[in-house]
């Protein structure tokens, strides 16, 4: 395997620019879960059909993400940065127009590609700039989660409330205008990204993509890489179906505004948290061991949310939704600084790869919910969240145990 050399430099003052930067995302994916129901009554769409506009944000998110990892171990993203913002603020004003069925899913398809690249320039800026310290790249991850989280609950408390007052087009002026926030602040944020590290094989452009490409494969094919892939993708299949299964809830229920917007922010309250939590727990253990121990708590957070949206109404359980939260937040920010971790001439592209995993499982997850709640029942629905979350935190186990 090829090696990289940094080019020297000094190390860079991120401060917050890599969490004003990721906080665009949920902003943008999550707030249009609860706007999303209104819009499928409102144009007359099935439960289903409201299930893929949801999911394909996040397919088409690892779509871009597949198309810009290994770019981004090449090239930096300093050109992509304010383009992908830009796109981003025209997307969600084109929401504003409430367009069909076909709209809606093109908007969003586009929207999850462009966001790719923001987290994935998020992610380098952390991981470069602390090449040479693993325990300052973990809780940097961990404080990508944070404000994930904070993006996560202002997404979901304004869409709730753009939600209960019938108003879609409140949640999209809110996007709009952070975006533009971003926008202004992209050449700031440019230049603190590090510099590229320059392959010392293969100066050529085609035989650098060809051999950086085989070094992805290669890392792929680790047991412990492709175990650690599994079990992100179950922390996404459970965050997303328990987004999805609240905001279904509530339109179910119809509670009052106050009452809308409580439930909507109290899984990523949770995910703040937990992240929080994350790199205090950081320091006493490290970020393998971590992963292996919390990930059991996962399917027992799924199956407490299962018995609560069984037997309802989801106001009144406030702590399970909140726990749920503490445990993906604990989750979240785990995997991506493991697998950076272990392959660090790779930051970008297995950083892709564990994206991608996530992404998958938020994009089957509220489809195969919405589905089994139309079969059966949304608590049944989640009990088999439940079960595929305990597969996860078997691969967890096995993964770290792996890397050992």
């Amino acid at each position: 395997m090829t090696s990289l050399r940094a080019e020297p430099s000094a190390r860079p003052r991120l401060g917050v620019l890599p969490g004003l930067l990721v906080l665009l995302t949920p902003l943008s994916q999550l707030g249009f879960i609860p706007v999303s129901v209104v819009l499928g009554e409102r144009i007359g769409l099935s439960v289903g059909q409201v299930g893929v506009t949801v999911g394909v944000y996040a397919a088409a998110a690892a779509l871009g993400t597949v198309l810009l990892g290994p770019l981004f171990d090449l090239l930096s993203p300093r050109r992509v940065l304010p383009v992908a913002v830009a796109a981003n603020v025209v997307l969600s004003a084109a929401l504003l127009l409430e367009p069909g069925f076909a709209g809606i899913v093109l908007a969003r398809v586009l929207t999850g590609t462009t966001n790719s690249a923001l987290m994935l320039c998020a992610a380098v800026i952390v991981a470069d700039a602390h090449r040479d310290d693993p325990g300052g790249r973990d809780r940097g991850f961990s404080r990508l989660q944070t404000f994930t989280s904070v993006g996560a609950a202002s997404g979901l408390a304004v869409g709730a409330v753009a939600a209960g007052l019938g108003s879609p087009q409140l949640w999209s002026w809110v996007v709009v205008g952070y975006g533009v926030l971003v926008l202004a602040l992209a050449p700031l944020i440019a230049r603190r990204i590090p510099p590229v590290p320059v392959r010392t094989v293969a100066v050529r452009p085609v035989p650098r993509l060809r051999t950086l490409l085989g070094d992805v494969h290669a890392a792929l094919r680790v047991p412990r890489t492709a175990l650690l892939l599994l079990a992100a993708a179950g922390v996404g299949w459970a965050i997303q179906a328990a987004h999805y299964a609240v905001s279904m809830v509530s339109q179910q229920t119809q509670p009052v505004l106050w009452q809308r917007v409580l439930i909507a922010v109290m899984v990523p309250a949770g995910v703040f948290v937990g992240s929080s939590l994350n790199q205090v727990l950081l320091v006493r253990c490290g970020a393998g061991a971590l992963f292996a121990r919390a990930y059991p708590a996962l399917p027992v957070a799924c199956l407490a949310l299962a018995a609560v949206v069984a037997s309802g109404p989801v106001w009144a359980s406030t702590a399970v939704l909140v726990a749920f939260g503490v445990v993906t937040g604990v989750l979240m920010p785990l995997s991506p600084a493991l697998v950076v971790g272990w392959h660090p001439d790779l930051r970008a592209s297995v950083s892709a790869a564990e994206s991608v995993a996530k992404a998958l499982g938020s994009t089957v997850s509220p489809v195969v919910l919405g589905a089994l709640a139309a079969a059966t029942s949304l608590g049944r629905g989640f009990s088999v969240v439940a079960l595929l979350s305990a597969a996860g935190a078997v691969c967890a186990w096995l993964s770290t145990r792996a890397a050992r």
